[in-house]
């Protein structure tokens, strides 16, 4: 049971990943693809069904990403919620990755994917972004979000490894770890921050890849 005599604050963070976008699964790090009509589909499905469960958001924290963005937008109008893009949510840059189908990227670079699976920090693709920067990028944007949160349950909206990331940074899973979860196309996981005078909090985890776009 978390709590002490100091604590002050509990922020409730709802981790959405966006829908399929245009072109199906790749490696889209840095490509900005807008989201399939599936892809909206999902997105709306996995609100709604937050919403009929008692869900209810302060505000939305987006990725730039369009994939992302676009339906946080349209969510905050429907729904009256404040919107605040973040740019430093946005998805780790695959490098020569970036475009490739799964298939793709297993027959041309079978030794480095493998590496990336084991040791995901200790390899990089060419011309991607080192993962530790990646991931020192998400932790500083989840905490300066903490600081000064706008809203004490939040929906973000983000990616497959933000998320994989944000459960790093909060609950200490290793990104080797990470990498073996899941995160299927608008799937939501909740964590729970309860944080103190001091700034420091104790993080949990509700649930991981509830309401998924899957009907």
């Amino acid at each position: 049971m978390f709590g002490s005599p100091t604590q002050q604050r509990k922020i409730t963070l709802d981790l959405m990943r966006h829908g399929e976008p245009e072109g199906g699964i790749r490696y889209r790090g840095s490509i900005d693809d807008p989201l399939s009509p599936a892809g909206w589909q999902q997105m709306q499905h996995a609100t709604d069904q937050a919403q009929a469960s008692g869900t209810r958001w302060d505000a939305v924290v987006s990725s730039p990403m369009q994939r992302c963005q676009a339906f946080a937008a349209r969510l905050c109008q429907a729904r009256d919620l404040p919107l605040t893009v973040v740019p430093d949510l946005r998805e780790l840059c695959f490098g020569e990755l970036e475009g490739l189908t799964p298939t793709q990227a297993w027959e041309q670079y079978p030794e480095l994917l493998q590496r990336l699976w084991d040791d995901p920090e200790g390899h990089t693709p060419p011309a991607g972004e080192r993962f530790t920067e990646f991931s020192a990028r998400v932790g500083s944007s989840l905490d300066r979000i903490l600081q000064t949160p706008p809203g004490t349950h939040i929906l973000m909206v983000v990616h497959g490894g933000v998320i994989r990331s944000a459960l790093s940074h909060f609950i200490h899973i290793s990104p080797r770890d990470s990498f073996r979860i899941d995160v299927p196309y608008a799937g939501m996981t909740r964590l729970k921050l309860y944080i103190e005078d001091s700034g420091q909090y104790n993080a949990a985890l509700t649930f991981i890849n509830r309401f998924s776009g899957k009907a």
